[in-house]
């Protein structure tokens, strides 16, 4: 493993070393400050199969590209016509400069899976009588869902691009937070409750969260 393409950072109040995947793809290792680097490089290097499999290159949206979007699988492709971007028979149209494509596309998934969240949000939460306070989207690279302590919600937004079993199982995730802020077995047993699709979603995260299109 080429020990360049690692970003090594030496991080205050720090206790152990730690490998991450930074939002353009590349591999962090933080490390506390007694700790050398030459030493956390070569701890580094044992994980080389975990890096292999988690860095990635980041990529733009594109006319012809394929990708999956709430369960359908569509086309994106580009119109020199002035319309708002929709879904029609499989297809993406995007309209206006073809430069703006990329971000006409991305803008479209943030606003309609948003639209799609609070729906799926709001008929979770009636379940287990708990509410949130706040939902946002994030662009995150490693984390797909959160919920903090004050009952805040936010999710990664190429979460959209997953089938809806996966989506359906990180939403029951995070709603189980409102009520269980921990890990327990309660906690699991809430999450079953909520979702038929644990075991499924995990598997499928496993597998091929690293095709999920990144944009940069």
């Amino acid at each position: 493993m080429n020990e360049n393409l690692i970003t090594v950072k030496h991080v205050k109040g720090s206790h152990s070393m730690r490998l991450k995947i930074g939002k353009n793809g590349e591999p962090i290792l933080t490390l506390p400050y007694w700790i050398p680097k030459k030493m956390g490089l070569l701890w580094a290097n044992k994980q080389r199969e975990w890096i292999q499999k988690n860095t990635f290159k980041p990529t733009r949206f594109q006319e012809g590209q394929k990708i999956l979007f709430l369960g359908q699988e569509i086309i994106i492709q580009h119109t020199e016509k002035r319309l708002q971007t929709h879904i029609l028979d499989g297809i993406l149209w995007v309209g206006g400069e073809k430069s703006f494509l990329p971000r006409r596309v991305a803008d479209f998934i943030k606003k309609e899976f948003l639209i799609y969240l609070r729906k799926k949000v709001l008929e979770k939460e009636k379940i287990l009588n708990v509410k949130h306070t706040r939902l946002t989207l994030r662009d995150t690279s490693s984390r797909w869902g959160s919920c903090s302590s004050s009952g805040a919600l936010s999710f990664c937004w190429r979460l959209a691009m997953t089938p809806e079993f996966v989506i359906d199982y990180l939403i029951a995730h995070e709603i189980a937070h409102l009520k269980h802020m921990n890990h327990s077995p309660v906690f699991w047993k809430t999450v079953i409750e909520l979702t038929p699709y644990s075991y499924q979603a995990k598997k499928w995260l496993k597998e091929n969260a690293h095709q999920i299109p990144i944009l940069k």
